[in-house]
């Protein structure tokens, strides 16, 4: 018997970014890290606690939406961005 993982987004958590139902682990964090970074499944289930399936879900969703994907990561870019130039750590 399959297990159905949802992606969902809800306006509350994570900002109304996909993540996996039950957690605040969202998609794009996933999908960056093993398509883009190449940890291994396992690496990231261990890493978040999830399941096999939490992340094949997520991997599903990431792959079927590159064009939400890129945004939510140029998004994430530019904040990282503006932190960096706003904080008053030493450079």
């Amino acid at each position: 018997m399959s297990v159905t993982i949802p992606v969902v987004s809800t306006p509350d958590v994570l900002g109304g970014k996909p993540r996996i139902e039950g957690t605040r682990v969202g998609v794009q964090q996933l999908g960056a890290l093993v398509r883009e970074h190449g940890w291994s499944t396992t690496a990231v289930a261990d890493e978040f606690d999830l399941t096999a399936d939490e992340i094949d879900a997520a991997l599903e969703y990431y792959d079927a939406n590159p064009d939400e994907m890129a945004a939510l990561a140029a998004d994430a870019a530019t904040t990282r961005e503006r932190l960096r130039e706003t904080s008053r750590a030493p450079k």
